[in-house]
Protein backbone atom coordinates (compact mmCIF):
# COMPACT_ATOMS: atom_id res chain seq x y z
CA UNK A 1 0.00 0.00 0.00
CA UNK A 2 0.95 3.69 -0.79
CA UNK A 3 0.70 6.60 1.11
CA UNK A 4 -0.43 9.60 -1.03
CA UNK A 5 -1.26 13.07 -0.22
CA UNK A 6 -3.88 14.23 0.48
CA UNK A 7 -5.99 15.88 -2.52
CA UNK A 8 -9.60 17.63 -2.29
CA UNK A 9 -11.23 14.36 -3.73
CA UNK A 10 -10.24 12.41 -0.67
CA UNK A 11 -11.83 14.91 1.95
CA UNK A 12 -15.21 13.31 1.70
CA UNK A 13 -13.96 9.68 2.50
CA UNK A 14 -11.47 10.92 5.29
CA UNK A 15 -14.50 12.55 6.95
CA UNK A 16 -16.57 9.25 6.50
CA UNK A 17 -13.48 7.46 8.08
CA UNK A 18 -13.36 9.86 11.18
CA UNK A 19 -16.61 9.46 11.50
CA UNK A 20 -16.58 5.55 11.61
CA UNK A 21 -13.99 5.02 13.69
CA UNK A 22 -13.42 7.80 16.33
CA UNK A 23 -16.63 6.76 18.58
CA UNK A 24 -15.99 9.19 21.66
CA UNK A 25 -15.95 11.76 19.34
CA UNK A 26 -18.98 14.15 18.21
CA UNK A 27 -19.37 15.52 14.51
CA UNK A 28 -16.06 13.23 14.37
CA UNK A 29 -16.87 13.80 10.83
CA UNK A 30 -16.34 17.92 10.77
CA UNK A 31 -12.38 17.42 11.88
CA UNK A 32 -10.76 17.59 8.79
CA UNK A 33 -12.44 19.94 7.93
CA UNK A 34 -11.03 22.10 11.05
CA UNK A 35 -7.31 20.92 10.22
CA UNK A 36 -7.69 22.14 7.39
CA UNK A 37 -8.31 25.66 8.13
CA UNK A 38 -4.68 26.06 8.61
CA UNK A 39 -1.81 25.38 6.17
CA UNK A 40 -1.14 21.22 7.19
CA UNK A 41 -0.27 18.29 5.68
CA UNK A 42 -2.66 15.77 4.79
CA UNK A 43 -1.78 12.04 3.88
CA UNK A 44 -3.81 9.20 3.10
CA UNK A 45 -4.04 5.14 2.30
CA UNK A 46 -6.77 4.17 -0.07
CA UNK A 47 -7.66 0.70 -1.25
CA UNK A 48 -9.87 0.66 -3.92
CA UNK A 49 -10.30 4.19 -3.95
CA UNK A 50 -11.57 4.48 -0.66
CA UNK A 51 -9.93 5.84 2.70
CA UNK A 52 -8.76 3.51 5.36
CA UNK A 53 -6.37 5.89 6.81
CA UNK A 54 -5.26 9.32 7.31
CA UNK A 55 -3.36 11.67 8.74
CA UNK A 56 -3.01 15.65 9.29
CA UNK A 57 0.03 16.98 10.60
CA UNK A 58 1.62 21.08 10.82
CA UNK A 59 4.30 23.03 11.56
CA UNK A 60 5.30 25.65 14.79
CA UNK A 61 8.24 27.51 15.89
CA UNK A 62 8.81 26.43 19.15
CA UNK A 63 9.69 28.70 22.38
CA UNK A 64 13.31 27.85 22.10
CA UNK A 65 13.51 28.89 18.17
CA UNK A 66 13.58 25.48 16.84
CA UNK A 67 10.82 24.23 14.63
CA UNK A 68 8.46 21.56 16.14
CA UNK A 69 5.78 19.05 14.41
CA UNK A 70 2.16 18.34 15.44
CA UNK A 71 0.27 14.75 14.67
CA UNK A 72 -2.75 16.32 14.72
CA UNK A 73 -4.83 13.59 13.49
CA UNK A 74 -4.07 9.85 12.54
CA UNK A 75 -6.88 7.17 11.83
CA UNK A 76 -7.24 3.82 10.55
CA UNK A 77 -10.36 1.49 9.86
CA UNK A 78 -11.04 -1.09 12.22
CA UNK A 79 -10.58 -4.06 10.12
CA UNK A 80 -7.39 -2.75 8.78
CA UNK A 81 -5.42 -1.94 12.12
CA UNK A 82 -2.44 -3.77 13.01
CA UNK A 83 -1.25 -4.11 9.83
CA UNK A 84 1.25 -1.77 9.54
CA UNK A 85 -1.17 0.53 7.97
CA UNK A 86 -0.85 3.52 11.30
CA UNK A 87 2.70 2.84 11.00
CA UNK A 88 3.52 3.47 7.44
CA UNK A 89 1.38 6.74 7.46
CA UNK A 90 3.15 8.00 10.84
CA UNK A 91 6.93 7.36 9.58
CA UNK A 92 5.67 9.21 6.24
CA UNK A 93 4.41 12.20 8.24
CA UNK A 94 7.64 12.22 10.73
CA UNK A 95 9.14 12.42 6.83
CA UNK A 96 7.36 15.58 5.69
CA UNK A 97 7.83 17.34 8.95
CA UNK A 98 11.80 16.75 9.43
CA UNK A 99 11.97 17.85 5.52
CA UNK A 100 10.12 21.28 6.95
CA UNK A 101 12.77 21.50 9.35
CA UNK A 102 11.20 20.59 12.54
CA UNK A 103 13.64 18.91 15.43
CA UNK A 104 10.84 17.76 17.76
CA UNK A 105 7.26 15.91 16.65
CA UNK A 106 4.19 16.24 19.30
CA UNK A 107 1.00 14.67 19.81
CA UNK A 108 -0.87 17.53 21.60
CA UNK A 109 -3.38 20.42 20.82
CA UNK A 110 -2.07 22.94 17.96
CA UNK A 111 -4.16 26.09 18.17
CA UNK A 112 -6.02 27.23 16.51
CA UNK A 113 -7.13 24.42 15.09
CA UNK A 114 -6.98 21.09 16.50
CA UNK A 115 -9.23 17.83 16.96
CA UNK A 116 -7.58 17.38 20.90
CA UNK A 117 -5.24 18.21 23.43
CA UNK A 118 -3.66 14.89 23.11
CA UNK A 119 -4.69 11.19 23.37
CA UNK A 120 -7.80 10.53 24.80
CA UNK A 121 -6.93 7.87 27.11
CA UNK A 122 -9.54 6.05 26.18
CA UNK A 123 -8.15 5.35 22.57
CA UNK A 124 -6.37 2.63 24.38
CA UNK A 125 -4.48 1.29 20.71
CA UNK A 126 -3.60 4.84 19.77
CA UNK A 127 -2.22 5.20 23.35
CA UNK A 128 -0.07 1.95 22.56
CA UNK A 129 0.67 2.54 19.24
CA UNK A 130 2.10 5.99 20.25
CA UNK A 131 4.03 4.52 23.13
CA UNK A 132 5.55 1.67 21.33
CA UNK A 133 7.12 4.24 18.26
CA UNK A 134 9.08 5.59 20.75
CA UNK A 135 6.39 8.71 21.86
CA UNK A 136 7.23 9.71 25.56
CA UNK A 137 4.10 10.70 27.42
CA UNK A 138 3.75 13.90 29.04
CA UNK A 139 1.27 15.62 31.41
CA UNK A 140 -2.31 14.68 31.34
CA UNK A 141 -4.80 17.49 30.86
CA UNK A 142 -8.42 17.51 30.85
CA UNK A 143 -11.70 18.33 29.25
CA UNK A 144 -14.99 19.34 31.41
CA UNK A 145 -18.86 19.48 30.82
CA UNK A 146 -21.12 22.11 31.86
CA UNK A 147 -24.97 20.89 31.97
CA UNK A 148 -26.49 23.88 30.27
CA UNK A 149 -29.83 23.17 31.81
CA UNK A 150 -28.44 22.74 35.31
CA UNK A 151 -26.32 25.87 35.07
CA UNK A 152 -27.36 29.46 36.37
CA UNK A 153 -25.97 31.73 33.56
CA UNK A 154 -27.51 35.40 34.89
CA UNK A 155 -24.87 38.06 35.16
CA UNK A 156 -26.63 40.83 34.66
CA UNK A 157 -26.15 42.37 38.51
CA UNK A 158 -22.48 40.83 37.63
CA UNK A 159 -21.87 43.07 34.68
CA UNK A 160 -23.74 46.12 36.66
CA UNK A 161 -21.08 45.60 39.70
CA UNK A 162 -18.11 45.52 36.81
CA UNK A 163 -19.60 48.58 35.24
CA UNK A 164 -19.52 50.39 37.93
CA UNK A 165 -15.87 49.63 38.46
CA UNK A 166 -15.20 51.08 34.88
CA UNK A 167 -14.87 47.65 33.59
CA UNK A 168 -17.33 46.74 30.13
CA UNK A 169 -18.66 43.21 29.89
CA UNK A 170 -19.48 43.02 26.07
CA UNK A 171 -19.17 40.88 22.64
CA UNK A 172 -16.56 41.15 20.50
CA UNK A 173 -16.48 41.92 16.34
CA UNK A 174 -14.40 41.65 13.70
CA UNK A 175 -13.66 45.98 14.37
CA UNK A 176 -11.71 44.85 18.00
CA UNK A 177 -8.95 42.69 15.84
CA UNK A 178 -6.23 44.81 15.87
CA UNK A 179 -7.01 45.86 19.39
CA UNK A 180 -7.45 42.76 20.85
CA UNK A 181 -3.91 41.45 19.13
CA UNK A 182 -2.43 44.42 21.14
CA UNK A 183 -3.49 43.72 24.52
CA UNK A 184 -3.43 40.20 24.32
CA UNK A 185 0.53 39.39 23.18
CA UNK A 186 1.77 41.65 25.59
CA UNK A 187 0.25 39.37 28.28
CA UNK A 188 -0.43 35.82 26.57
CA UNK A 189 0.79 33.49 24.36
CA UNK A 190 0.88 33.99 20.87
CA UNK A 191 -1.51 30.74 21.00
CA UNK A 192 -3.87 32.18 22.25
CA UNK A 193 -3.95 35.46 19.82
CA UNK A 194 -3.89 33.33 17.11
CA UNK A 195 -7.42 31.58 18.18
CA UNK A 196 -8.65 34.86 19.33
CA UNK A 197 -8.31 35.80 15.61
CA UNK A 198 -9.67 32.78 14.81
CA UNK A 199 -12.96 33.04 16.78
CA UNK A 200 -13.58 36.51 15.58
CA UNK A 201 -12.99 34.97 11.23
CA UNK A 202 -15.59 32.54 12.36
CA UNK A 203 -19.08 33.23 12.29
CA UNK A 204 -20.14 29.48 14.28
CA UNK A 205 -17.65 31.09 17.06
CA UNK A 206 -18.36 33.49 19.74
CA UNK A 207 -15.57 35.86 21.62
CA UNK A 208 -16.76 38.05 24.89
CA UNK A 209 -14.18 40.40 26.26
CA UNK A 210 -13.81 42.66 28.98
CA UNK A 211 -12.82 46.26 28.83
CA UNK A 212 -10.85 48.89 31.33
CA UNK A 213 -10.72 51.98 29.10
CA UNK A 214 -8.02 51.42 26.49
CA UNK A 215 -7.55 48.17 27.52
CA UNK A 216 -9.62 44.59 27.28
CA UNK A 217 -8.45 42.46 30.69
CA UNK A 218 -10.02 39.56 30.17
CA UNK A 219 -11.76 37.08 27.00
CA UNK A 220 -13.52 33.79 26.92
CA UNK A 221 -14.33 32.53 23.41
CA UNK A 222 -16.52 29.31 22.06
CA UNK A 223 -16.60 27.33 19.13
CA UNK A 224 -13.54 28.09 17.58
CA UNK A 225 -13.14 24.78 16.48
CA UNK A 226 -16.33 23.27 17.42
CA UNK A 227 -20.11 25.12 18.47
CA UNK A 228 -19.69 22.87 21.62
CA UNK A 229 -16.37 24.26 22.72
CA UNK A 230 -15.30 26.37 25.51
CA UNK A 231 -11.81 27.98 25.02
CA UNK A 232 -9.17 29.77 25.49
CA UNK A 233 -10.38 32.40 28.61
CA UNK A 234 -7.93 34.06 30.02
CA UNK A 235 -8.08 37.07 32.97
CA UNK A 236 -5.32 39.95 33.34
CA UNK A 237 -3.81 38.90 37.23
CA UNK A 238 -3.96 42.90 38.02
CA UNK A 239 -8.23 42.12 38.13
CA UNK A 240 -8.58 38.69 39.69
CA UNK A 241 -11.12 37.84 41.84
CA UNK A 242 -13.62 40.33 40.93
CA UNK A 243 -16.02 37.64 38.72
CA UNK A 244 -14.67 39.01 35.16
CA UNK A 245 -14.08 35.74 34.13
CA UNK A 246 -17.16 34.30 35.22
CA UNK A 247 -19.10 37.12 33.63
CA UNK A 248 -17.68 35.93 30.44
CA UNK A 249 -17.56 32.33 30.27
CA UNK A 250 -21.67 32.71 31.32
CA UNK A 251 -22.02 35.14 28.68
CA UNK A 252 -20.52 32.26 25.94
CA UNK A 253 -22.40 29.42 27.95
CA UNK A 254 -25.99 31.41 27.62
CA UNK A 255 -25.55 31.42 24.30
CA UNK A 256 -24.26 28.29 23.14
CA UNK A 257 -27.77 27.55 25.40
CA UNK A 258 -29.72 29.79 22.90
CA UNK A 259 -28.47 27.81 19.76
CA UNK A 260 -30.08 24.73 21.02
CA UNK A 261 -26.79 22.82 22.55
CA UNK A 262 -27.33 20.85 26.15
CA UNK A 263 -24.03 20.67 26.72
CA UNK A 264 -20.68 22.61 26.76
CA UNK A 265 -17.28 21.05 26.82
CA UNK A 266 -14.14 23.56 28.35
CA UNK A 267 -11.21 22.55 26.90
CA UNK A 268 -7.84 22.35 28.67
CA UNK A 269 -9.39 23.26 31.93
CA UNK A 270 -8.08 24.23 34.67
CA UNK A 271 -8.19 25.33 37.36
CA UNK A 272 -10.43 22.34 37.82
CA UNK A 273 -12.15 23.40 41.75
CA UNK A 274 -13.10 26.78 39.84
CA UNK A 275 -15.19 25.28 37.07
CA UNK A 276 -16.44 22.59 39.72
CA UNK A 277 -17.82 25.28 42.08
CA UNK A 278 -18.78 28.24 39.91
CA UNK A 279 -20.76 25.68 37.04
CA UNK A 280 -21.10 22.73 38.63
CA UNK A 281 -18.77 21.26 35.62
CA UNK A 282 -17.32 18.11 35.74
CA UNK A 283 -14.55 16.09 34.25
CA UNK A 284 -15.36 14.51 30.91
CA UNK A 285 -12.44 13.55 29.20
CA UNK A 286 -8.68 13.43 29.97
CA UNK A 287 -5.67 13.65 27.46
CA UNK A 288 -2.00 12.57 27.43
CA UNK A 289 0.46 14.21 25.11
CA UNK A 290 3.41 12.99 23.89
CA UNK A 291 6.65 14.04 21.97
CA UNK A 292 9.67 12.67 19.94
CA UNK A 293 12.58 14.21 19.44
CA UNK A 294 13.32 13.29 15.50
CA UNK A 295 17.17 13.67 15.64
CA UNK A 296 18.84 12.77 12.51
CA UNK A 297 16.81 9.49 11.99
CA UNK A 298 13.27 9.89 10.35
CA UNK A 299 11.42 6.73 9.70
CA UNK A 300 11.20 6.22 6.22
CA UNK A 301 7.68 5.39 4.00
Amino acid sequence: MRVEHLSGGDVAGVASLCDRELVLDRDAGELPAVLMRRPYVGLVVSRDSEAIGACFGSVDEAADGKREGFIDLIVVSREDQRQGIGRLLLGAMEKELAVRGCSRVKIEGHPPHYAWPGIDIRYTRAICFAEDLGYRRGRCVVNMEVDLSLTSLETQADEDRLRSRGIEVRRANAGDAAYLQQSVASAWTSAWAAELAAALRNTQAGLYIACDGPRCVAFCAYGINRVNEIGPMGTWPDVRRLGIGTALIKRCLAEQRLRGLATAEIMWAGPLSYFSQTLNATISRAFWLYARELGGAVRGV
